[in-house]
C-alpha cells in the first residue's frame, strides 16, 4: 500500500481517468446554479444532474474533484472517525456511455494497481436487488462471495441530490481497518455499525429518474456517478485512525490546540478535547471555503448556515477556554494547507479572516446579551417550577439578539430544561406570513398569444436582435436611443398590479432589469392611437416581459406597435452604471485587491455598491476613492463594450462575480486609460456611457455596513451630484449663521459649543447626584421595619430609566440591610425599580424579582429581574397605591 499525500492522490486520480478518455471538469461552486432543490453542492454529481437527462449531453465522460458542503451529518462531526461537513469528492462520471462493468473494473484497478491497496482488505457491498453488480464483483473481479455484502435501500441506494433527479442502486467499497477496531463478532461485515469497515468509494448506477412526488421512472440512458471522499482515502493511505489525523486536517487541528494553549497557558495532549478540536477544525474548513466564494454570514439561506457554523465553532472554542475571536486564525491554517490545491482561497486570505473575525466579534456581543436575557428568563422559569422554555421566548431571543435556536436548546439542556420547538417554529412561521402578507397579492394570470408566436420572445442582447436593437443597446448614434422601434405584440396578459398589462414584443429597445441595473421605462404606442406607459421590464423564461399601465386601452396579440425608451432616464442610469465600475476599480486601488463586488443596484437617481471589506472605510480613504473616480471622469476616457470568450476575458484580467454562471461568450465593458491600459474591465451586460466625461461628477453619499465583512457605498452622479453639493453648502451656511460664525470657522465653533455643552452636562449630573443622594437619605430614613428589615418606598422624579436605577442603587447603599422600591412616571408609563441588599439576595431570603412582580401586579402590569435588582411597569394611575403596599407585600413574601 502506497503512502501518499492528498496532493499526490488528487493528481493520480485525475490522470487515471483522463487516460481513459474522461474530460477533467474543474470543481463547481459550493452553491449550485439553477438548482433550487439544493442549498449547497453536496455531491460530485450535482453539477452534472442535467447531463443524465439530456438527449445530447455536452460530455460523455467526466472526472472531477468537487468541493462539497453537507450538513446532514453535522451532529456526528467529531463523534466518529470519518464525518465532516466540508469535503472533497473524487468522482468519475458517465452520461449514457459506459455502465457497471467499466465502473467496477476501473475502481478496482485504481485502488489495487495504482494505490496498491491490499485486495483482500477491500469488501464491496451491493443492493439486494442488483445481482448484475454482484456477478461482476464475483466473476470479473474475483472477489470471494463471502466478502460481498448485500444491503437494502438505506445503505445501497443513492439519490437523488435534492427532491428530484437521477438516482439508482450503488455498490460501495469498504476497507477493512482491522479486527482490533471492530466489534469482535465473527460475522462482522460492512453492514455492521462498528468502525472496522471504512467506506471509501461509492459507485452509483443512475438508472432511474425520481420525480418530485417520489415516483421513479427508468432513465433512457443509464449512467455512472462515483464519489470517493478524499479525506477518507487519505485516512487509509496514511495509516491514520480518523480523517482528523490526515495531512488535510492535522495542521488545522494543531492550530486549534495552539489556540487553547494561547488562551490557557498549557498545550493539551492530542487525546484531550478530541471531539471539540474536530468540530472547530471542520467548521474552519467549511467557512473558509464558503466565504472565499462570497457566501457571507447572514440570517437567510446559505448565509445562515455559514453563520451557524462560525458561531458553533466559536462556542466550542469558549468551552475549551478560548476567549474572544480565534477562528479567523485557524482559517489561516486551513489556507496554508489547502491554498496550493485551491488557489482561490489563498487569494481571499485577508477577506476570509476579516469576515470570520467580524462575525466572531458580533457573536461575542450576541452571546453576552442573549445569554444574560436567557439566564434571567430561565431563572424565572425555575422559580415557577417550569421545565420548558416557551417557543415564543426562544423566538424573541432569535429575533431581538440573533440568538440561535440551537444555542438556546443547548443552554437550556445544561440547566435541565427543554425548549418548545413547535412554538418557536409557529412564531417563525407567523413572522414569515406577516412578511408574505405585506407583499403584493398573487393573481392568476394567463397569456394570450399571437397566432404567429413560436415561443421565441425578444431579449435585449446585441447578438440576438435586429440591427435597430443593437443601435439602441450600444447607442452608436446618440439620437437613436429615443427613436420608436416597430414591433409586434406576441403575448399579452393581465398584470400583477392594478390597472397594468404585461406583454412580450417581437423586438424591444427596452433593457430588462438584470445584473443590478433597473429596467428602462418608456412607452408602447398601440395601432389605434393608444399609449401604454412602460413602468418595468423583467425576464421570465428568457423573454423580456414589459409591464405597462393600461390607461383604458387594450393590447392584442398580433397588434403592430412601436416602443420607445425614456432616453433621458436611460442616460442617467448609464452614468450611474459606468460610475459603479469606476467605483469598484477605485476601491480596489485604494483599499486592496481583496475588494470584491457583493451586490449592486443601479437606478436613474443613485447607485449602490456592496463590496467585501473588513471594516468601516475611513473618511480619508473615501475621499481618495471619490477623487480617483472624478479624475477618471475628468479624463473623459473611452468606455468600450466588447464580446469575447469567457476564457479570453479572464486571461485579460476581467472582473467576474465568483460562482456566477457565464456562457462561453461574454460581454466585457472596458474603461481604457490614457496609456491604453484598462482602468476597469468587467463582465457586464448592462448599458453604459460612451466616455467617462458624460458622468460629469461623482459624489459619495454614504458608507455603511451591509453584512458581516461587507460594506455599502451609495453615490450619485451628474446633476444629482451637483444638487448634493449645493445642499451640503446650504446646510453649512445655515449652521454657521446659527452659531454666529463663518463656514470656514464652523469646525472650531462647533468644538467650542460641544465643550461648553459637555461642561454643563457634567455640572448638571453632579447636581442631580447630590440631590438624589439627599433624597435617598430621606427615603431610607423613612423606611418601615418589616420583620427586622428596612423596607423603603417612594415616588420620585426621574428623567429616564437609567436615572431611576441610579437612584435605586443610591437607596440600596443607604439601607444597609433591606429592600427599596422606587416608582416614577417616565414618558407616560409607570416604572418601578426594586433593589435588595446583597446579604438578603445572596441568602435567598428576599429577591427583588419577587417583590417587583407583586408591585407591578398591583398596577395591572408585569415585572422581573435578578435577586438584587428588578424592574416592572403598569398603570400610572395605580402607581402610588402600589408603592404604599410595598411593606405589606414584603411581609407576605417573608412569611411565605
Amino acid at each position: 500500500m502506497r503512502r501518499l499525500t492528498s496532493d499526490e492522490i488528487r493528481k493520480l486520480f485525475v490522470e487515471f481517468f483522463v487516460e481513459r478518455d474522461h474530460e477533467h471538469v474543474p470543481s463547481a461552486p459550493l452553491v449550485p446554479s439553477d438548482d433550487p432543490t439544493l442549498l449547497f453542492t453536496s455531491a460530485g454529481m450535482v453539477p452534472f444532474k442535467p447531463y443524465y437527462l439530456a438527449a445530447d449531453p455536452p460530455l460523455r465522460r467526466a472526472v472531477s474533484i468537487q468541493r462539497c458542503l453537507r450538513l446532514s451529518d453535522l451532529e456526528e462531526v467529531g463523534k466518529t472517525p470519518y464525518h465532516d461537513t466540508f469535503f472533497e469528492m473524487l468522482g468519475n462520471f458517465s452520461f449514457g456511455d459506459y455502465f457497471k462493468i467499466q465502473a467496477i473494473e476501473w475502481s478496482w484497478e485504481f485502488l489495487t494497481d495504482v494505490l496498491e491497496l491490499p485486495a483482500d482488505r477491500l469488501w464491496p457491498t451491493v443492493h439486494t436487488s442488483d445481482e448484475q453488480a454482484a456477478e461482476i464483483w464475483r466473476n470479473r473481479i474475483g472477489v470471494p462471495a463471502e466478502r460481498i455484502t448485500s444491503l437494502g435501500d438505506e445503505d445501497n441506494f443513492w439519490g437523488p441530490a435534492g427532491d428530484s433527479g437521477p438516482c439508482g442502486p450503488c455498490s460501495e467499497l469498504h476497507f477493512d481497518m482491522g479486527e482490533d477496531v471492530g466489534c469482535g463478532r465473527p460475522d462482522c461485515d460492512p453492514g455492521c455499525d462498528c468502525d472496522r469497515f471504512f467506506e471509501i468509494w461509492n459507485l452509483v448506477f443512475p438508472q432511474y429518474m425520481q420525480l418530485e412526488d417520489g415516483t421513479r421512472e427508468p432513465l433512457e440512458r443509464p449512467g455512472i456517478d462515483t464519489g470517493m471522499g478524499l479525506e477518507r482515502l487519505c485516512t487509509v493511505l496514511q495509516g491514520a485512525a480518523s480523517i482528523y489525523e490526515t495531512d488535510l486536517f492535522a495542521p488545522v487541528v494543531r492550530a486549534v490546540r495552539n489556540e487553547v494553549k494561547r488562551a490557557t497557558g498549557g498545550l493539551p495532549s492530542e487525546t484531550e478535547n478530541r471531539r471539540e478540536n474536530a468540530i472547530v477544525a471542520d467548521h474552519a474548513r467549511a467557512v473558509t471555503f464558503a466565504i472565499a466564494e462570497n457566501i457571507l454570514p447572514s440570517n437567510e439561506a446559505h448565509g445562515y448556515v455559514i453563520r451557524r457554523l462560525i458561531r458553533r465553532a466559536f462556542r466550542t472554542g469558549s468551552k475549551l477556554g478560548i476567549e474572544g475571536p480565534f477562528l479567523y486564525r485557524v482559517a489561516g491554517a486551513v489556507i496554508d494547507r489547502m491554498g496550493d490545491a485551491h488557489p482561490h482561497i489563498a487569494q481571499k486570505r485577508e477577506h476570509v479572516a476579516l469576515v470570520i473575525k467580524s462575525e466572531e466579534e458580533r457573536f461575542g456581543e450576541t452571546l453576552a446579551s442573549g445569554t444574560a436575557a436567557l439566564e434571567e428568563a430561565m431563572e424565572a422559569l425555575r422559580e415557577r417550577g417550569a421545565e420548558v422554555v416557551p417557543g415564543d421566548l426562544a423566538f424573541r431571543l432569535y429575533d431581538t439578539y440573533g440568538f440561535p435556536f440551537d444555542l438556546t436548546e443547548e443552554m437550556a439542556a445544561e440547566r435541565g430544561l427543554s425548549v418548545d420547538r413547535d412554538g418557536f417554529e409557529a412564531a417563525m412561521e407567523g413572522q414569515r406570513e406577516r412578511a408574505r402578507s405585506s407583499g403584493p397579492a398573487g393573481r392568476e394570470r394567463r397569456w394570450r398569444d399571437s397566432p404567429s408566436y413560436t415561443g421565441a420572445g425578444s431579449r435585449f442582447t446585441g447578438r440576438e436582435l435586429p440591427a435597430r436593437e443593437i443601435v439602441a443597446y450600444e447607442r452608436s448614434e446618440d439620437e437613436a436611443l429615443g427613436e420608436p422601434v416597430a414591433a409586434e405584440v406576441l403575448r399579452v396578459r393581465r398584470g400583477a398590479g392594478e390597472g397594468t398589462v404585461e406583454c412580450v414584443l417581437s423586438v424591444t429597445p427596452f433593457y430588462a432589469e438584470s445584473g443590478g441595473q433597473v429596467a428602462d421605462t418608456g412607452t408602447v404606442f398601440g395601432s389605434e392611437g393608444t399609449s401604454f406607459p412602460v413602468v418595468n421590464v423583467y425576464y421570465e423564461g428568457g423573454e423580456a416581459v414589459h409591464v405597462a399601465r393600461s390607461a383604458g386601452g387594450e393590447l392584442r396579440p398580433g397588434e403592430k406597435v412601436t416602443a420607445a425608451v425614456d432616453a433621458a432616464r436611460r442616460r442617467r442610469v448609464e452614468k450611474n452604471h459606468t460610475a459603479t465600475h469606476l467605483l469598484q476599480a477605485a476601491l480596489r486601488e485604494t483599499l486592496g485587491d481583496h475588494v470584491q463586488q457583493s451586490g449592486s443596484w443601479v437606478g436613474p437617481d443613485r447607485l449602490r455598491f456592496d463590496f467585501t471589506h473588513f471594516s468601516e472605510v475611513a473618511p480619508l480613504e473615501l475621499e481618495a476613492v471619490e477623487d480617483l473616480v472624478n479624475a477618471w471622469v475628468r479624463s473623459d476616457l473611452p468606455v468600450e463594450p466588447e464580446e469575447m470568450s469567457l476564457d479570453s476575458a479572464l486571461e485579460r484580467g476581467a472582473t467576474a462575480l465568483f460562482g456566477e454562471k457565464y456562457g462561453e461568450d461574454v460581454r466585457v465593458v472596458c474603461v481604457l486609460g490614457r496609456d491604453g491600459d484598462e482602468v476597469s474591465m468587467e463582465l457586464c451586460g448592462g448599458t453604459h456611457v460612451h466616455r467617462t466625461g458624460e458622468i460629469g461628477l461623482f459624489r459619495i453619499v454614504s458608507e455603511s455596513s451591509a453584512a458581516a465583512g461587507v460594506r455599502r457605498i451609495e453615490a450619485v452622479t451628474g446633476s444629482a451630484a451637483l444638487r448634493k453639493g449645493r445642499a451640503e453648502t446650504c446646510v453649512l451656511r445655515w449652521a454657521a449663521t446659527c452659531l454666529k460664525t463663518t463656514p470656514e470657522n464652523l469646525p472650531d465653533r462647533v468644538r467650542e459649543v460641544a465643550d461648553e455643552n459637555s461642561s454643563l452636562r457634567k455640572e448638571l449630573s453632579a447636581a442631580r447626584s447630590r440631590t438624589a443622594a439627599e433624597t435617598m437619605s430621606a427615603v431610607a430614613a423613612d423606611a418601615s421595619d418589616v420583620g427586622g428589615l428596612k423596607v423603603a418606598h417612594a415616588r420620585t422624579e426621574a428623567a429616564d430609566i437609567p436615572a431611576l436605577r441610579s437612584q435605586a442603587d443610591e437607596l440600596r447603599e443607604k439601607l444597609g440591610s433591606g429592600a427599596g422600591v422606587l416608582g416614577s412616571v417616565i414618558e407616560g408609563s409607570a416604572v418601578v425599580v426594586v433593589v435588595v441588599t446583597s446579604d438578603l439576595a445572596k441568602s435567598g431570603k428576599l429577591r427583588a424579582g419577587d417583590i417587583v412582580r407583586e408591585v407591578a401586579g398591583a398596577m395591572g402590569g408585569k415585572g422581573g429581574g435578578k435577586p438584587h435588582l428588578a424592574q416592572g411597569g403598569g398603570d400610572p394611575g395605580r402607581l402610588d397605591e402600589a408603592l404604599a403596599q410595598a411593606p405589606a407585600m414584603v411581609e407576605r413574601l417573608l412569611s411565605g
